[in-house]
Formats: structure tokens, C-alpha cells, sequence
């Protein structure tokens, strides 16, 4: 008897077929998109239209979607509370964005350093041995982390900020730190145009670091035998920078000061000395130091003050008040804004001395009705000038400030996200098999050197993935320093959109800005975190 053939399976139907189910889902959700997208954009069409023609207006007069943008190049109007570059009210609201985008910025990446480094340090002291510091810090993050941020940024700005002293009876921790209701005045960084060659030194010493590392490095291994490469490339490096600071003292000087040739300051053998001689001239001692001032009546050393004009926040300005402090030869300042006015209050007599870049005092000299009677005396000029904030009358002088709105939310942006960070750490750290402390613990490392060199490392690989979040939220939530008066992008565009009636435009601006920023930054971390990935074999 044959055998039977196999009977055919059953044909599935196709509305049980899971293949073709999946491919009329994916037909589905691609015609819904489609659709949403297409329902959008004839909102937006149907909105601009009520809108008027006056959305799309051209140079010319005439009207079309080529210049959907054009109104960016009207006049802002409008005054922008802190500026990180130049901007008047008369400038387009191209620059009134530039300044809101450079603020924005300006919180986001201090606000990722800070809070990085916080956040570093909380999560390495909630798993500490050390019962104190690992309850303080564990009752940091649960704090933070369960409070909204707005009500944090609302207690820092109005219970902590508004309520300090002012800036007359300011608080001073010390390093010429004052802190008041007008904000955090402190120490900064002047970069006069010495700095420029100092600055070319300073790369050759960074090479000339790299390249001594390598090849003491290259000799250890030929011999084996040590040979201290921290400290001969530093020493290196270290005489590299002193023979640039030497150059760029006595051979890149650039500024001056004009006095007249009756102060007899030009006879001296340094201008500074010169300078010396003429406040000596006015009071009862014999030489300019603190022993001896202190002796002089202040209403005395008020009226035999060096009277300087320079123009306000200038490299010269902290440059010669820098060098004043140092030979302790007191002054008065007269700021100005331009070259012309501190020239003008020079010749009407309200300063003896104006200092400046010798360019703008020739230029300025020349002026003069009696250039001749007057006398330019060069400066030295340091390549980089420790600026200090001094109490002048009723406010600060010098210095950086940072205001109570950016401390606010700098301040609060730092302690949410670090809070999250360090969850972040405390993970990656706990990821890491315990077998490796131990194995470090068994070689002799320090509890230091077993989180730089082999916790750390290690949970990298676990941390940096989520930490790309968190930098992403961060700088997405600095759009709430609007609620503290802080001039960022979305405070500007605000007033851009209120005052140009543009809203579509200015929204759409405000997302490609923060778009961009967040795919920058996502691109960095994950660069970086296919660095530190593990590669299988």
C-alpha cells in the first residue's frame, strides 16, 4: 500500500500572519505621523495668516516666506540687564539674541563644571566610612532630589541673596571675596597685550613637557631605572614660563602714562619712583610704607592721593592700580568711559596722571593745546594682573561680579543636578566588582589611589551614559533663571516676541538654539564614551 504525501500545512490568515500585521503597523503609525505633521503645519499656516502679511515682510516692502527672519534686523529697543559682549538698545535683535544665547551658555557650562565636581565628591562621600560626612551627604541628595527646583531657586534667590548685608557692610571670607546683596565680587584675571607673547611660551612649555615626559619615559624602560619624569619636565616647563614672563615684561610693554613735565616724573629712574617722589612731596614722612602711612591723618593722605584718569575696566586700568597697591601709593581714581573724556578731565585738571596703551595717549597727546608741556612715560606691563574689588564710595571697583541673579541660578542649578550626579557616582562606583579593592587593598594602595586608579576608571564605563542626561537636563532647566531676572535666551526672546510679534519665529529660534547645544554636548559624551568603552577582542 503507498504512502500517503504529507498533508500542506494550514495557510495562516493574514490578519494572524504576524509579519504582515507588523508591516500594516508600521503603515498605520507612518500615516499618523504623517497626518499630525501635516495637521501642524496647517495650524501654523492657518495661524500666520490671520496673523497678516506683516509676519513676512521684506526690505522692500514687499511680503514673502523668504523673510520669515527679517525682523531680526529691526533695532531690540530694549535694554538686556547682563552683558557677557557690547550691546546697546540701538543694535538688532540678532545681537539681543547673541546676548541671551552667550548667557545661557555661560550658566550651562559653569553649571556642568561645578556641579560635576559636587556631584563627584557627594557620591564618594555616601558610601565614606566615615558615618558624619556619609549622613550629610546622603541627606543632601534626599533633600535636593525630593524639593522642585523653582521652589529651590525661589529660597536661594529671596531668602538667602536679598536678605544679605549691603554692599557697604559686605561679608568677606577672606582672598578678597565680598559678599553682599549686589552679589559675589571677587578676584579676576586681566590679560593686558604682554599676555600675547607670554602666551606663546606658555605652548612651548606645554610641549616642551609632552616631549621631555616622553623621552624620559622611553629611557626608563631601556635602563629601568626611575627617573623622576614629574618633576625634570615640570622644572622644564616652569623655566619656560619665566623666561616668557621675563620677554613679555621687557621687551612687549605697551602702555603708558602722561603727566607733565613740571611732576618731574619722567627724571626718575622708574616711573613708579617718580610717582613716589610726587605724593612724597605732599606729606610729612619720609618714605611710602605701611608703618609710616599709618602715621599720616587719612584726611591728609586723602588730599595728597595720586589722582589717576583711565577708562573704565581697561587692561591698564588694573594694570597701574596693581602696581600702585604694590609700591603702596595711594590714589583716586577717575574713570571714564572713552579715550576722549579721560582726556578732557585731564585737561580740566581732575587727575594729574592718565593711563593708558601709549597709542591712545600719543593720539590723545597730540590733542593738547601745549602737547610739548606733557610727557609719556612708559609702564611696565605684566602679561596677566590680579584684579581686586575695592570698596569706592557706595559700590565696587574691580574685580568680577557675579550678580545675585546668576549666582541664583548658578547656585541652584548646581546643587539639583549634583544631587543626581552623585546617585549617578554612588552607582557606577557600586558597579564595580568588590574583588578589585580588595586587590588593591592587597597591593598596598592608599584609599585615594584605589578610586583614581582602579574604582574610578572602571566606572566610568557606567557612569558617563547617564551623566549625558543629566548635563542635558541641566542646561534644558536653565531656562527657569527667567523666574530670578536672569537675562537668558528665554528671557530675551520673551521680549523680543512681545515686542517684535513675531512668536513663531522667536519659537523657533529658541529650539534650534537648544537643540543645538544638547546634540554639542551629547556628541562630546558619547565621544568620550566610546573612549573609555570596553574593546572585545
Amino acid at each position: 500500500m503507498a504512502a500517503r504525501p504529507p498533508a500542506a500545512p494550514a495557510r495562516i490568515p493574514f490578519w494572524r500572519d504576524v509579519r504582515v500585521l507588523g508591516v500594516l503597523a508600521q503603515i498605520a503609525l507612518t500615516v499618523a505621523i504623517v497626518a499630525g505633521l501635516a495637521w501642524l503645519g496647517r495650524n501654523v499656516i492657518t495661524g500666520l495668516s490671520r496673523l497678516g502679511e506683516a509676519q513676512f515682510l521684506c526690505d522692500d516692502g514687499s511680503s514673502n516666506f523668504r523673510c520669515f527672519f527679517n525682523f531680526m534686523n529691526l533695532p531690540a529697543s530694549f535694554d538686556i540687564g547682563e552683558l557677557p559682549i557690547d550691546y546697546l538698545p540701538t543694535d538688532s535683535y540678532w545681537r539681543a539674541l547673541q546676548v541671551g544665547l552667550l548667557n545661557t551658555l555661560k550658566v550651562a557650562a559653569s553649571g556642568i563644571l561645578l556641579a560635576t565636581v559636587l556631584g563627584v565628591f557627594t557620591g564618594i562621600a555616601v558610601l565614606s566610612s566615615n558615618w558624619l560626612l556619609r549622613s550629610l551627604a546622603a541627606g543632601y541628595i534626599d533633600l535636593i532630589r525630593n524639593t522642585p527646583l523653582l521652589v529651590q531657586l525661589f529660597f536661594i534667590y529671596f531668602a538667602v541673596i536679598i536678605t544679605l548685608p549691603p554692599v557697604r557692610e559686605s561679608l568677606s571670607p577672606g582672598l578678597s571675596i565680598f559678599v553682599s546683596q549686589r552679589g559675589i565680587y571677587m578676584p579676576s584675571p586681566v590679560f593686558t597685550s604682554a599676555a600675547l607673547p607670554w602666551l606663546a611660551f606658555l605652548l612651548m612649555a606645554v610641549v616642551q613637557f609632552q616631549v621631555l615626559w616622553v623621552i624620559l619615559g622611553q629611557r626608563e624602560q631601556a635602563t629601568g631605572r626611575p627617573s623622576n619624569r614629574l618633576l625634570w619636565s615640570g622644572l622644564s616647563a616652569l623655566a619656560v614660563v619665566v623666561l616668557g614672563w621675563f620677554f613679555a615684561v621687557n621687551f612687549s610693554s605697551n602702555q603708558a602714562v602722561l603727566v607733565s613735565r613740571g611732576s618731574r616724573v619722567g627724571q626718575a629712574r622708574s616711573t613708579l619712583e617718580g610717582l613716589q617722589d610726587v605724593v612724597l612731596r605732599r606729606l610729612p614722612i619720609a618714605r611710602l610704607t605701611p608703618d609710616q602711612l599709618a602715621t599720616v591723618d587719612p584726611d591728609v593722605l586723602d588730599e595728597a592721593a595720586l589722582t589717576v584718569c583711565v577708562v573704565r575696566g581697561s587692561p591698564t586700568e588694573a594694570n597701574f592700580t596693581a602696581q600702585l597697591r604694590a609700591a603702596h601709593i595711594p590714589y583716586d581714581l577717575d574713570r571714564s568711559d572713552r579715550p576722549d573724556q579721560a582726556t578732557a578731565a585731564y585737561v580740566e585738571g581732575d587727575c594729574e596722571v592718565f593711563a593708558g596703551t601709549r597709542v591712545i595717549l600719543a593720539a590723545e597727546r597730540a590733542t593738547l593745546e601745549e602737547p610739548d608741556s606733557h610727557l609719556l612715560v612708559t609702564l611696565t606691563e605684566y602679561p596677566v594682573v590680579i584684579s581686586t574689588p575695592q570698596l569706592e564710595g557706595l559700590n565696587m571697583a574691580g574685580g568680577a561680579r557675579l550678580t545675585p541673579e546668576f549666582t541664583a541660578i548658578l547656585f541652584g542649578l548646581v546643587l539639583y543636578t549634583a544631587a543626581f550626579i552623585a546617585e549617578i557616582v554612588r552607582a557606577g562606583i557600586l558597579a564595580v566588582h568588590r574583588g578589585q579593592s580588595e586587590a588593591a587593598r592587597a597591593l598596598g594602595l592608599s584609599e585615594a589611589q584605589r578610586l583614581r586608579l582602579v574604582v574610578l576608571p572602571q566606572a566610568l564605563r557606567v557612569i558617563i551614559p547617564p551623566l549625558t542626561s543629566q548635563y542635558l537636563n541641566l542646561t534644558k532647566n536653565s531656562s527657569l533663571a527667567i523666574a530670578v531676572g536672569f537675562p537668558d535666551i528665554v528671557a530675551v526672546t520673551n521680549t523680543m516676541m512681545n515686542q517684535a510679534g513675531r512668536p513663531v519665529q522667536v519659537i523657533v529660534l529658541v529650539m534650534l538654539a537648544y537643540l543645538a547645544i544638547s546634540l554639542s554636548i551629547s556628541a562630546l559624551l558619547n565621544w568620550y564614551n566610546r573612549r573609555v568603552a570596553l574593546v572585545e577582542r
